[in-house]
C-alpha cells in the first residue's frame, strides 16, 4: 500500500492509489467514499432498528437507488458549478463530485419513494403510545430523521479522500505562528507542489461534520420539544452554515459562486421547514399532506379553467344563445360542484380518522 509522503518527499499521482488488482487501480478516494457510505448505512440501520423500532426493509431498497442518485446528483451539480466538464459526465474516475447535488437529488427520490412503499401493510407497526393499541403507517419523517443526519458520516469520512487526492485546500497560510503549528503538528498537510502551507479545509469540514453528527445522532434526541423531522431539517441548516463559513477560505480555483447560492438555500429550507414543522405540521398530523396539496392544485386549476370557459361562452351565448347556452350551463354546474366539493367534502377526504393517523417517533 502507498501512504501519503512526508513533507520532504515528492507528491505524485501514484500516491493516490491504495493498491492494485491486476490492471485495476483502487484509489484512496474510492475507499473513503465507500467507507462513508457503508458506515452511514450502518448508522441508519441501528437508528431505525434499535431506537425508532420501525421496519428497516424500506431503507434497504432506498439504499440501492439512493447511492445511485447521490452519485448522479453529485456529478450533475459538479458539472453545474464548473468543477467538472459535461462531456466527461460519466467519467467518474476523473474527479468532480459535489455532495450538495447528491443530497438534493436523493432527497427528491426519498420524497417520492417512502410515501409509496410505507403504504404497504407489511411495513405498518403497532403504536405503543396509543390506548388501545392500533396498527399505524409509519411517517416518512421517521426515516427522514434517521437517514439525513447520517449523511454527515459521509462528509466526515469522505473528505479524507480529498486529502489523498491533494485537493480541497484553502489559501496559503500567511501567519507565521500558524505555519509553525502546521509544521509541528500537521506536517502531512503540506502541499509539495507549491512548497507552502495551505488551510486544510477538508480537515476542518471533516472534524466539524463528525462532531455535529454526534450531536444530531445522540444529543438532540433527548430534547423534549423536538418534533419528528427536526433532525433532518437541522442537517440542512448546519451544512449550509458550515459551507458558507468555509467557502471564503478556499483557493480561488476551488471556489464556485453557485455553492454560495445552494448553501444559502439549504439554510433557508431548513429554517422554514422547522418553523412549519412546529407551527403547522405537528398540530395537523391527521392531515394527508400530499393529497391535500394535490387536491388544492387540482381545484385551483379546474376552477380557473371553468371560469375562463364560462367567461368565453357567456359572451358567445349573447350572440347565439341556442348554440352555446347548454355548454355554458354545463361549465357553470361543473364550477358549482367543484365549489361544493371544496367547501363540504374536501375536509373529510384530506384528514385521517383517529386510527389512520401516522406513527411518529416522537409524540
Amino acid at each position: 500500500m502507498n501512504l501519503v509522503p512526508a513533507p520532504d518527499n515528492i507528491w505524485n499521482e501514484s500516491c493516490r492509489i491504495a493498491f492494485k488488482i491486476g490492471n485495476l487501480s483502487v484509489a484512496w478516494y474510492a475507499i473513503f467514499v465507500f467507507l462513508g457510505f457503508a458506515i452511514g448505512i450502518l448508522a441508519v440501520i441501528l437508528k431505525l432498528w434499535k431506537w425508532y423500532k420501525v421496519p428497516v426493509d424500506p431503507f434497504y431498497w432506498f439504499c440501492v437507488f439512493g447511492i445511485i442518485t447521490s452519485i448522479l446528483g453529485g456529478r450533475f451539480w459538479s458539472c453545474c458549478i464548473g468543477d467538472a466538464k459535461w462531456e466527461s459526465f460519466w467519467q467518474f474516475n476523473t474527479g468532480g463530485m459535489a455532495i450538495e447535488g447528491g443530497v438534493v437529488l436523493t432527497l427528491i427520490f426519498g420524497i417520492i419513494y417512502f410515501p409509496l412503499i410505507l403504504k404497504k401493510p407489511k411495513y405498518h407497526i403497532r403504536d405503543r403510545f396509543s390506548q388501545p393499541i392500533v396498527i399505524r403507517e409509519v411517517s416518512v419523517s421517521v426515516y427522514f430523521d434517521a437517514i439525513v443526519p447520517a449523511v454527515l458520516i459521509g462528509h466526515f469520512i469522505g473528505r479524507w479522500g480529498n486529502y489523498f487526492n491533494q485537493e480541497l485546500y484553502g489559501a496559503v497560510v500567511t501567519n507565521d505562528s500558524f505555519c509553525w503549528w502546521l509544521h509541528d503538528y500537521l506536517p502531512w498537510m503540506y502541499i509539495v507542489d507549491s512548497g507552502q502551507y495551505h488551510q486544510p479545509l477538508f480537515l476542518y469540514e471533516s472534524l466539524c461534520n463528525g462532531f455535529f453528527f454526534l450531536i444530531l445522532y445522540f444529543g438532540l434526541e433527548f430534547i423534549k420539544s423536538l418534533k419528528s423531522g427536526d433532525l433532518g431539517f437541522t442537517y440542512f441548516i448546519w451544512y449550509g452554515i458550515l459551507r458558507l463559513c468555509l467557502e471564503p477560505l478556499r483557493e480561488q480555483i476551488y471556489s464556485f459562486q453557485l455553492t454560495y447560492v445552494l448553501s444559502a438555500l439549504f439554510i433557508v429550507f431548513g429554517i422554514i421547514s422547522i418553523l412549519l414543522n412546529h407551527l403547522y405540521f405537528a398540530k395537523h398530523r391527521d392531515l394527508k399532506f400530499f393529497l391535500f396539496v394535490k387536491e388544492k392544485i387540482r381545484i385551483f386549476y379546474l376552477s380557473n379553467y371553468y371560469k375562463a370557459k364560462i367567461k368565453i361562452l357567456f359572451k358567445k351565448a349573447k350572440q347565439d344563445k341556442k348554440q352555446y347556452q347548454s355548454k355554458l350551463n354545463w361549465y357553470e354546474n361543473k364550477l358549482k360542484n367543484l365549489i361544493d366539493y371544496k367547501n363540504k367534502e374536501l375536509k373529510n377526504i384530506i384528514y385521517r380518522k383517529d386510527h389512520e393517523v401516522l406513527y411518529y417517533n416522537l409524540k
